[in-house]
Parts: structure tokens; C-alpha cells; sequence
């Protein structure tokens, strides 16, 4: 279950879903933003990589200050109607997610969206579009030979993921969100033997994460981030 998306968003996501959050980056892109003004214009095409002026740590954290209740959960770089933005996710305890926009330029919040939970955002989609999602026919796949109670501690460990990964500091956060999207630009110029190899690395770097206790499942995660900081 290890793809290219996968290990760009998080291969915390071999862990596979694992976060409880993906429902949200499949989403990511399709949100309609009003016109806003930022302090960094961008044109098409232009290589915004090294123009922001705060980090996303700072990003991650105006958001957190912003937004009542909830936690930054990802965020990353992104020009929005012609400004250079960082985009954060945000959740809180009753699973509701939004989406901020915080200029790169001076930090300002530029704009909030509505708190929505993934269950009514995924009956928006299915109204509007009749055929299953790549996500959800990848989870029919994998729950597909599963009893009902394996199918509920499978979910469960995914929701105790998610915890995990909430929980940890934004620093942390942080560090492993540009370690895997670092990871996804080398993945793009890799051979599918490379690619193999490294499905394999991390299949055996996160093994026996998705079944450790909700303590452990932090740590772990706590450890790594700080491997690679």
C-alpha cells in the first residue's frame, strides 16, 4: 500500500492511512479559495521553493493559534490565485478538519475555511461524482478479506495513528513532513528497482508500528522525527 503519494505525504502513511487524515489530503487540492492578497506574488511556473519568509514550523503554528480547538496536522508551500502561501490542515477532537491559508511572506492569516468532518465532505463528493474514490477502493482492498472484527481493530489502530501523530509536537510534525516531501522528489527520478528498495526499507522501518500500543506508536514516531531533524 506504499505509493508515490503515500511517501510524499507521509510514509507514516505505511502506516498507510494510518494517520486517519488522508481523507483530507485527497481533498486537498479541490477547495475553492476566495480572491486573496499576499505579500509574495507569484507567476505560472515560477520556482517559489526558497522565496518564503517564515518557516512551516511558523506556519504550522499561526495556524494553531488561529483556529480554536484544533491542531495543525500538514501543511505545505503553495501559490494561491497568485500568491505564495502555506496551506495548514488543521483538526480537532471531533474530527472536523479545516484549512488555513498564512501568508509565506508576513505570516498574516489570510483565510480560514468552515470545520467540516469527512464524513459529510464525503458525501459532498459522492454526490457529485457517482464513481469511488482511488482512496476508497484501496480501503475496500485492503479491509476486503478481513472478519468485522479485525475490519474494527484495524480502525481502530488507524484512529490511535492519527492520535499519535496529533499529538506530537510541531516541530516534530514538521521535520517529517519535509523529510518525506524530500523523499517524494527523489522518488520521481528513481527506478522502479530503487522504488522497490525502498518500499522495502520503510516497510521494515515502520514494522509492527500499526499494532504497538498508542504509547508506543508515539514514541516511535517522537524518535524518528528526531533522527532526522
Amino acid at each position: 500500500m506504499v505509493s508515490k503519494n503515500i511517501i510524499a505525504i507521509l510514509a507514516i502513511v505505511t502506516l498507510a492511512t494510518t494517520l486517519g487524515i488522508s481523507p483530507v489530503f485527497a481533498d486537498w487540492d479541490k477547495t475553492k479559495y476566495p480572491s486573496i492578497e499576499g505579500s509574495i506574488p507569484i507567476e505560472n511556473n515560477q520556482d517559489y521553493s526558497e522565496l518564503s519568509q517564515i518557516t512551516l514550523v511558523d506556519a504550522m503554528t499561526i495556524a494553531e493559534n488561529n483556529v480554536e480547538d484544533s491542531k495543525s496536522m500538514y501543511a505545505k508551500l503553495s501559490p494561491i490565485n497568485g500568491y505564495l502561501v502555506y496551506k495548514v490542515v488543521m483538526t480537532n477532537d471531533n474530527h472536523e478538519y479545516s484549512k488555513v491559508l498564512v501568508d509565506a511572506g508576513t505570516g498574516d492569516v489570510l483565510y480560514v475555511t468552515d470545520a467540516k468532518s469527512f464524513a459529510e465532505n464525503k458525501k459532498k463528493k459522492h454526490s457529485e461524482n457517482t464513481k469511488d474514490s482511488k482512496h476508497d477502493k484501496k480501503m475496500r482492498d485492503y479491509y476486503k478479506d478481513m472478519t468485522p472484527e479485525q475490519i474494527a481493530e484495524k480502525k481502530k489502530q488507524f484512529k490511535e495513528m492519527g492520535e499519535a501523530w496529533k499529538s506530537l509536537s510541531i516541530p516534530d510534525k514538521a521535520a517529517m513532513i519535509v523529510h518525506f516531501m524530500q523523499m517524494k522528489l527523489q522518488w520521481d527520478t528513481m527506478s522502479e528497482e530503487q522504488k522497490d528498495e525502498q518500499k522495502a526499507e520503510m516497510k521494515d522501518k515502520w514494522k509492527g508500528l500499526l499494532t504497538a500500543s498508542p504509547e508506543e506508536k508515539k514514541q516511535k514516531l517522537e524518535e524518528f522525527a528526531q533522527s532526522i531533524k
